[in-house]
């Protein structure tokens, strides 16, 4: 078995069938300002790492298990500023031809649809950043208009005066 950690920058193309023949183990980051379609999408990679294995099944599919690690920023929704969000993805793929072959794997996997020897490496883990982000997100504390909304109750709470006030003021005027 081969060991891909000589290297501490993945490489962005590799022949993922070839891999998985020879048993190969990929460690090490990703050139982040190789990852047009993150950029694309809203979200800034800080960093990211990735430990891939690559295998045959006891099935004989050609296999990739292993793990994603990113720091990233996404907007969030309520104050659109940046909040960083760190993801861990867990990688459990086979790599196919084609639709039609991807429909017979085992519910373990999800396909990798390589069409050609070389694949794009950096693509894939794209796709688990990707698939792996919040649909929506939000910081974990009150901000942008969820904070204004809430300040201007508390103004208007402050503003509102007493229903028994204007009582108080009539029962003084009596007592004059």
């Amino acid at each position: 078995m081969s060991d891909g950690t000589s290297k501490n920058i993945l490489p962005r193309v590799i022949d993922p069938r070839r891999f998985c023949q020879q048993g190969v183990v990929l460690r090490g980051s990703v050139v982040v300002d190789e990852l047009p379609r993150l950029t694309e999408n809203n979200v800034v990679v800080d960093w990211m790492s990735a430990d891939l294995a690559f295998a045959l099944d006891e099935q004989r599919e050609r296999v990739v298990k292993g793990s994603l690690a990113a720091d990233v920023q996404v907007q969030c929704q309520r104050c659109l500023e940046a909040m960083p969000l760190v993801l861990d993805c867990k990688i459990s793929l086979a790599v196919v031809w084609d639709e039609e072959s991807s429909r017979k794997l085992a519910e373990a996997y999800d396909p990798w649809i390589v069409t050609t020897e070389d694949a794009d490496l950096y693509a894939m883990l794209e796709e688990e950043v990707l698939l792996n982000l919040p649909f929506v997100a939000y910081h974990d504390f009150p901000c942008g208009p969820a904070l204004v909304e809430q300040d201007i109750e508390q103004d208007k709470q402050s503003e509102k005066t007493n229903p028994f006030q204007m009582l108080q003021q009539l029962k003084d005027k009596m007592k004059q």
